[in-house]
């Protein structure tokens, strides 16, 4: 089976290519994912950091000694620094995904990053003050872990984000940890922490672009699968099965009030002769010429489909019989004043019309209207060619 998809941890390797607007696609999908995953992470940090003043901060700024007072000063500074991000970094966000459809994936990035990046360095200069009441580093890690998880960061941001948190942890480490035993410990279990979030950053961020980008491929092919279901492959206009299909689902009514429905047949004359003298590449050139005419001068919601050799079907609506006869009749001179040179002939081409009308959109009433439709080009065929007839 051929290989169709390649991915490797640290690089996104696509053999099959994306268009500029798939990969901006893909970066919006990436940065509504990230902002609605912050605004999660941003409110719950909120409250978890609010009760942490409330249960914590604040009582012991009250009760504790005035000498080690100063410590929880600064908790609560650091804390209430933290809370202030996270709700400037929610009210933005909340606005972007509230009301702003055409954002900048750029800007968002920007705020996604500064914002995470801030609250970081916060936490991690939390994780310094730990160092004086408890000697641990649980702040740091478990933060920096969880948001390479969480957040989709594009590379080379990640690197940018969790050097500068991890550059901050080795600071606050050698200023606030005076035990060496203490301080290699934290600075070897703090840089397992960076190298973690950093490969588990990149393999978030990447895993879910290759994700994302299989996708978008399987929907595209999807996409020219049924196209190639729906529509003839020569002529680009609806093919027999989906006509059909867009018949059951019809409603003339709703789309042109106060009309009636006709089916019509529009058949080449002597398509068998063009092709058995000049070809079947001159053959095919003439469908495609007569598809675009009878394309071009019908109503947007009228139906067209090449039904089969050189026989074409539409469905028009109008709301006389006069008024389809003279629609039929100006398709029927286009058709005939289209000439085209071919080697030192010049080919002419004519069609056949034969019309009925339809009171009802259904299958059974269609196949009796399609019949005397038929019949009706029969007649004109009988007459002359080159002709409308009507049932």
């Amino acid at each position: 089976m051929a290989k169709i998809f390649d991915f490797d941890i640290f690089n996104l390797k696509n053999d099959i290519e994306l268009t500029n607007k798939q990969r901006a696609d893909i970066d919006k999908d990436v940065a509504i994912t990230n902002m609605k995953r912050l605004r999660i992470g941003l409110s719950i940090t909120a409250i978890m950091e609010m009760l942490l003043v409330l249960a914590y901060d604040l009582p012991r700024i009250e009760n504790i000694t005035p000498s080690t007072r100063g410590i929880y000063i600064y908790y609560l500074l650091l804390h209430s620094l933290i809370i202030l991000v996270c709700l400037l970094g929610f009210t933005l966000i909340n606005t972007w995904l509230n009301k702003n459809k055409t954002f900048s994936i750029k800007l968002i990035e920007r705020v996604i990053y500064s914002t995470l990046g801030v609250i970081l360095v916060l936490l991690t200069l939390i994780s310094g003050l730990d160092q004086i009441t408890t000697g641990q580093i649980l702040v740091f890690g478990i933060n920096i872990i969880f948001s390479g998880l969480v957040i989709l960061i594009k590379p080379p941001y990640e690197n940018v984000i969790y050097t500068t948190t991890f550059i901050t942890f080795i600071i606050v480490m050698i200023i606030f940890q005076h035990s060496w035993n203490i301080l290699i410990s934290n600075l070897v279990n703090g840089s397992f922490f960076f190298v973690s979030a950093l490969f588990l950053s990149k393999f978030m961020h990447n895993n879910q672009v290759a994700h994302l980008a299989k996708n978008i491929k399987l929907k595209d092919v999807n996409r020219k699968l049924q196209y190639l279901s729906d529509y003839d492959y020569l002529t680009g206009i609806p093919n027999r099965r989906y006509f059909m299909k867009q018949l059951k689902d019809f409603d003339y009514n709703k789309k042109c009030p106060n009309t009636r429905s006709y089916v019509v047949i529009a058949d080449i004359d002597y398509f068998k002769n063009i092709n058995d003298t000049y070809g079947h590449l001159i053959g095919d050139y003439v469908l495609k010429a007569i598809a675009v005419i009878l394309k071009n001068n019908i109503k947007e919601q009228d139906l067209l489909a090449r039904f089969g050799g050189e026989e074409f079907l539409i469905l028009l609506s109008t709301k006389t019989l006069e008024e389809t006869k003279v629609i039929c009749e100006n398709l029927r001179s286009l058709i005939e004043q289209y000439a085209f040179n071919f080697e030192k002939d010049i080919i002419k081409i004519t069609a056949s019309f034969g019309i009925c009308s339809i009171d009802n959109i259904s299958e059974v009433d269609f196949g009796k209207a399609y019949s005397h439709a038929d019949k009706a080009l029969y007649e004109a065929k009988r007459t002359g060619r080159n002709k409308v007839c009507i049932f």
